[in-house]
């Protein structure tokens, strides 16, 4: 990489006047100012960052952690919520992933750190509590999808409790009273979360909650989470009062449940409602009918991040924000 002293050399003047330029420095004339730009375009010399936020002038960089983000689907819009508030803002975006690992996790904080961030985003792909080891009191931590067990930074969450009450009460209102839940491992914040906004949109409407309806849709086989979902599809069809309508805890679940349901004979949605949650769209716009779902407002999320990110003070230091998500009504639910 070319240095400044190639630059000097090059345009034919000191160090110090190139370093005056650099600065923004009045006492260059514009003849000099000009040939010194030049050749750093030629030569492709850019200051450093680092040696730039010393002299008091950085642009502002914004660093993001991720685990796998980037490669991502249904996450990634948490990365575009985050780039957009930093070109509003004409800050810098880095990102760097840890794949979940805590010592690239610690690596990368020590190199943003370098870099003289104004803030470090950590994203994760689901809703999972974490634990962070390193200090953040001079370069703040914000963290999003994910949380502490104690509240010690910035925290953004989907709010999984509302989703479900408001898909809950969609069915509802479309009068279903016997609905299904098939739920995602007990041990996901997000699923008691979910389970308690499905039952309360029940006790709301003053309908009574079947809790034999409720049953786990995954499994630990590490081959697929979802081998036992026909023997717990055959169990609740095959009850006196089946449910008129299914909730899965997810949409590659719903997938799964669209094809069962068919084999088994019924029809979606008239003689069965599917929904699912997550509003994963490559899933959610292909299936026939097109599935009703609430989306996980991933980039709604990154936007609050990087915006509290980049004016300390938007929020206290420590407070956790939930992001309702959206309910996306399409075909495969509809009234009894």
């Amino acid at each position: 990489m070319s240095s400044i002293k190639d630059v000097a050399a090059k345009a034919k003047v000191s160090v110090k006047t190139v370093s005056r330029v650099l600065s923004g420095f009045e006492g260059v004339s514009a003849k000099t100012k000009e040939k010194v730009e030049a050749v750093m375009k030629e030569l492709e010399f850019y200051p450093s960052a680092a040696a730039q936020s010393l002299r008091g002038q950085e642009k502002g960089i914004v660093c993001l952690i991720t685990e796998n983000l980037t490669t991502t689907p249904d996450s990634f819009d948490i990365i575009a919520g985050i780039q957009h508030e930093c070109e509003k803002h004409g800050k810098l975006l880095m990102i760097g992933e840890s794949g979940g690992n805590e010592q690239s996790f610690s690596r990368l904080v020590d190199d943003f750190r370098r870099q003289r961030a104004e803030a470090i985003i950590y994203a994760t792909v689901y809703h999972r509590e974490v634990t962070i080891k390193q200090s953040f009191n001079k370069c703040p931590l914000i963290l999003v999808n994910c949380f502490e067990s104690t509240l010690k930074h910035p925290t953004i969450l989907p709010d999984d409790y509302c989703g479900a009450y408001k898909l809950t009460e969609e069915l509802l209102n479309q009068g279903h009273t016997k609905i299904a839940y098939l739920t995602l491992f007990q041990n996901m914040p997000a699923t008691p979360l979910r389970i308690k906004g499905f039952v309360d949109a029940h006790e709301a409407k003053g309908v009574h909650v079947d809790e034999a309806l409720i049953q786990a849709g995954v499994c630990s086989d590490p081959e697929d989470e979802f081998t036992e979902l026909p023997n717990v599809l055959r169990d609740i069809m095959s009850r006196h009062e089946r449910p008129t309508a299914i909730c899965c805890g997810n949409d590659k679940m719903a997938m799964r449940v669209f094809m069962l349901i068919r084999m088994m004979g019924y029809k979606i949605p008239d003689t069965i409602s599917i929904v699912g949650y997550d509003n994963y769209t490559l899933i959610a716009e292909n299936l026939l009918p097109k599935l009703t779902t609430v989306s996980l407002p991933y980039f709604r999320m990154g936007q609050m991040a990087a915006q509290i990110a980049i004016d300390k003070n938007l929020e206290p230091n420590t407070k956790i924000h939930e992001i309702s998500g959206q309910l996306l009504l399409r075909g495969s639910h509809s009234s009894v």
